[in-house]
């Protein structure tokens, strides 16, 4: 099922003086999701589902380069006055001359031009040696920018490729090599540069010429300049000048390479070519070697000796010595990777075709929603939220956990601003979460990474362990084998409800007669102590959904959330010492409220501290909503967190 589908929205400035242009633009179709690797060609209005003609797929020639070339139809002299501008500051010196990008926001980090040192690999095959592409290569080349940061060296560099496109002038790079305190200045690239000086029958250092990024002409997806960025999105597209003679950059070059999507589920790939501009060096270094998958989104690749200057470099399928199917950039997971040998691309999935078009389109970037639409949310099952992810652990944030109508289960990271990222896929599709009834999390195991607990179709208990972005749901412990009594629990919530510590181990159960039931410490050796909240009776029954939070008191025992089948919303205070009694009961809406619509409505913490009183409920038409900052006396400020599908 896809996840992740995206809306125009309002657009959004990218660096300071980097901002796009805003002309009208037609939305065009994402990546397609149905696992199937889909190579774009560039035709103009062309979708990543069509079949490219014969014609198009041809591989273009690369020109020989040319002193007399004529200019490209449609060039005027100011765009040919800035490029060669370009050149009067892009000297062969200054070029030789520029460092990696890296190297220099991480001075003092990176002895003799070398990447991050960092934990260990681990059990990875060996790098594949590596061998310098003298001649260059026609459709990458150096990525120059200067930059006014106070740095004592502002030439910078990293790598970039051209990227076919109706345009004929479009660039991929990292993000990362673009996010700066103030915006860079002198912008170009150039494809295939060669050190040397040019020697009888060579075409010198810059053989195509020197491409100025046109002012503006940049996207990055708005995730990957927030403060935290998120490294799944770390690539930008831009759109450069003509050369000083007038050229377009495809014009002379030939064809760029084709942009093609990669399923998460096709990572791992055979005979990748990934080609990169090393510090010291300004000679491309070109491996080949196979991928493999990485934490699910990522593409990583064992090639020796990829420095610092490598970043934005492409990996490239089918690649021919000058062009190829372009399926990442050096990127992603640690800015690209850790250590000189291992390399990572951030996926190349809907989050890149959507910037592709808008860079094609000369279109604003839009935001995306990391939750996706309406129409996906119509498909979820079961919601539960607590700490999961390693930065949440870190910093008290509430994370999201999904569970899909195909068994997909999925895990939304909260941002601390009552949001959420894009998620990581926890279980695939068509498993045995399709037999999952109802699941909730709490700290039973008694480590600072939350636990999940689920009562399965047959009446099974099992209990996953420390389940994060890379545990993900593989340290599983069965509490209760297949049994009839479990079959009929219908509510499971966790938290402290006066198990005598201070974790979320505590757990509320409401069976199919009414019965609401509280064990006191669970563990992963199993339920323990049992006590009975309310006797078998007929009303409780109706208590579609219940969830521990803090609406009370901001620490200490926490108090049950129950949002009733006929719209009434209560919550009894501090659960574990005054029970389900009368007294306890504070009601937040009357019955025939509105909240008879809603379903899957769980609590965390999502902002505003690690007070557990952020409510989340699904509404109809799929829309979700969060009512942050909840009390015994009102639901919290109404924020919508995906819209509602209007037919």
């Amino acid at each position: 099922m896809k996840r992740i589908t995206w809306g125009r929205a309002a657009a959004i400035g990218v660096c300071a003086s980097i901002v796009p242009a805003v002309p009208a633009v037609a939305a065009h179709p994402s990546a397609p999701a149905d696992g199937k690797a889909v190579t774009y060609h560039g035709a103009y209005r062309s979708l990543p589902g069509d079949r490219p003609s014969s014609d198009s797929t041809a591989a273009a020639a690369t020109p020989a380069p040319d002193d007399t070339a004529k200019p490209s139809q449609g060039v005027t002299p100011e765009e040919i006055r800035k490029a060669q501008e370009a050149e009067r500051y892009w000297t062969p010196e200054r070029i030789r001359a520029a460092v990696p990008v890296d190297a220099v926001r991480d001075a003092g980090k990176l002895p003799d031009g070398q990447r991050r040192a960092g934990a260990a690999a681990g059990n990875r095959s060996a790098a594949q040696p590596s061998h310098p592409a003298h001649a260059g290569v026609a459709t990458v080349g150096v990525f120059l920018i200067r930059n006014d940061d106070g740095s004592p060296t502002p030439n910078q560099f990293c790598t970039a490729s051209a990227v076919t496109s109706s345009t004929k002038s479009l660039v991929l790079t990292a993000a990362h090599c673009l996010k700066s305190d103030k915006p860079p200045r002198n912008v170009a690239f150039v494809p295939g540069y060669r050190a040397g000086a040019s020697q009888a029958g060579e075409s010198g250092e810059t053989p195509y010429g020197i491409f100025p990024m046109e002012q503006g002409k940049v996207w990055i997806d708005s995730r990957y300049l927030a403060r935290t960025p998120s490294d799944d999105v770390d690539f930008a597209f831009l759109r450069v000048g003509p050369n000083s003679q007038g050229q377009l950059l495809e014009d002379a070059v030939g064809r760029g390479n084709s942009l093609t999507s990669v399923p998460a589920a096709q990572l791992a790939r055979r005979d990748v070519t990934v080609i990169g501009y090393p510090g010291g060096q300004k000679t491309p270094l070109q491996c080949t070697n196979d991928t493999k998958a990485f934490q699910g989104r990522f593409m990583e690749i064992t090639c020796a000796g990829y420095r610092s200057g490598v970043s934005g470099g492409p990996f490239l399928e089918s690649f021919d010595g000058s062009r190829g199917n372009l399926v990442g950039a050096i990127g992603g997971y640690r800015t690209g990777g850790a250590s000189d040998d291992v390399s990572y691309t951030s996926q190349f999935d809907n989050d890149v075709f959507r910037l592709y078009h808008q860079a094609v389109d000369d279109a604003a970037p839009d935001t995306v929603n990391p939750l996706g639409s309406a129409s996906t949310w119509q498909h979820a099952t079961g919601l539960t939220t607590g700490r999961f992810h390693t930065d949440s652990v870190r910093n008290g944030t509430g994370d999201l956990i999904v569970r899909w109508s195909d068994g997909e289960v999925s895990l939304y990271p909260g941002n601390r601003r009552y949001g959420f990222a894009k998620d990581i896929q926890l279980a695939k599709k068509d498993g045995p979460w399709k037999q999952a009834k109802v699941v909730t999390a709490g700290e039973f195991t008694g480590n600072t990474t939350d636990d999940l607990l689920v009562r399965w179709a047959d009446g099974k208990l099992t209990l996953y362990k420390d389940v994060n972005e890379t545990n993900k749901l593989t340290q599983a412990v069965q509490l209760k084998g297949p049994n009839d009594t479990w079959t009929h629990a219908l509510g499971l919530t966790a938290g402290r409800f006066g198990g005598g510590n201070t974790r979320r181990d505590d757990l509320v159960v409401r069976w199919s007669d009414g019965e609401v039931t509280l064990y006191t410490n669970v563990d992963g050796k199993g339920l323990h102590a049992e006590k009975r909240l309310e006797k078998r009776n007929t009303t409780w029954p109706h208590a579609r959904d219940i969830a521990a939070g803090n609406f009370a008191t901001e620490s200490g025992d926490q108090d049950l959330f129950v949002a009733w089948s006929d719209g009434e919303v209560t919550v009894y205070e501090n659960t574990g010492a005054k029970g389900l009694t009368a007294a306890a009961e504070r009601r937040l809406r009357p019955a025939k409220s509105a909240w008879r619509n809603t379903g899957l409505a769980v609590s965390g913490a999502f902002g505003g501290g690690t007070r557990q009183d952020d409510l989340i409920a699904r509404w109809p038409g799929g829309q979700l909503v969060m009512y942050g900052d909840t009390t015994t006396k009102s639901l919290g400020r109404e924020i919508v967190l995906v819209p509602p599908q209007i037919s």
